[in-house]
């Protein structure tokens, strides 16, 4: 005989296999930094197994926060020079395009797809470290910052509409990607990572040709008087150090 409870537990198991559903279409493993194994689990903050000097100590730079200016489960990065981190390596399929959207707040930033294929000698598997990954392409990156200090939520793509055959020589080797983020002397919050497949496919267009020199001639270039030398401003672009 049902009792008055059922419907109780009828509406709860629904919204229990709906959380569920939504939680396993988001490609990126622990997005949301609340997994029970731990905050940080699947993502990759500890570097020492690289050995480069810049990132032997990213981990102590990365701190996760129960809440930060209305959001729940933080990750915290406050790098003295540079710092980095990558999300557990997602499976890539051919044919397929794919979204990275993120609530951040940073007042600039660098984060991008960054995608690997196979080592030279590593037998494939389905959970791979970076370590036996090979770096080969990355997408366009997102560089902007939050604006205004609050929280903002932005998006890049993995590839873009179309891809150049020069381009495509190097993506079709991709197997995997990482949300990859870093910043150079300057912190940065994000929570709510997702990856999700989107509809349509990409292009592969032809490599634009060099343009012909006027009249058949290379011209010659103008040079400029030598100014005074000044020391580049450090810049996000100097942690995007690959090695």
């Amino acid at each position: 005989m049902l009792s008055f409870k059922t419907p109780l537990l009828v509406v709860s198991l629904f919204w229990a296999a709906a959380a569920a559903a939504e939680t396993s279409s988001n490609l990126c493993y622990n997005g949301s930094f609340n997994s029970t194994n731990g905050p940080l689990d699947g993502w990759n903050v500890n570097y020492e197994w690289m050995g480069n000097q810049n990132f032997m100590k990213n981990h102590e730079a990365c701190t996760m926060l129960p809440s930060y200016k209305g959001k729940s489960n933080v990750l915290w990065v406050n790098p003295g020079t540079q710092a980095r981190v990558e999300s557990k390596p997602i499976p890539i399929e051919k044919g397929v395009r794919y979204k990275c959207t993120m609530d951040l707040i940073a007042d600039d930033s660098r984060f991008y797809f960054k995608c690997y294929k196979w080592e030279p000698g590593i037998a494939p598997h389905p959970d791979p470290h970076l370590s036996e990954l090979r770096r080969t392409y990355k997408s366009e990156a997102y560089t902007g910052g939050s604006g205004g200090g609050g929280w903002k939520t932005v998006s890049f793509y993995l590839p873009m509409e179309e891809i150049s055959e020069l381009a495509w020589q190097h993506y079709k080797d991709v197997r995997f990607a990482t949300i990859y983020m870093c910043r150079y002397r300057g912190g940065w919050y994000v929570t709510n990572v997702r990856v999700e497949k989107i509809p349509g496919t990409y292009k592969v267009v032809k490599t634009p040709s060099p343009k012909p020199a006027v009249g058949g001639r290379t011209p010659t270039p103008v040079r400029k008087p030598a100014g005074p030398k000044v020391a580049p401003k450090p810049s996000i672009i100097e942690a995007d150090n690959e090695e």
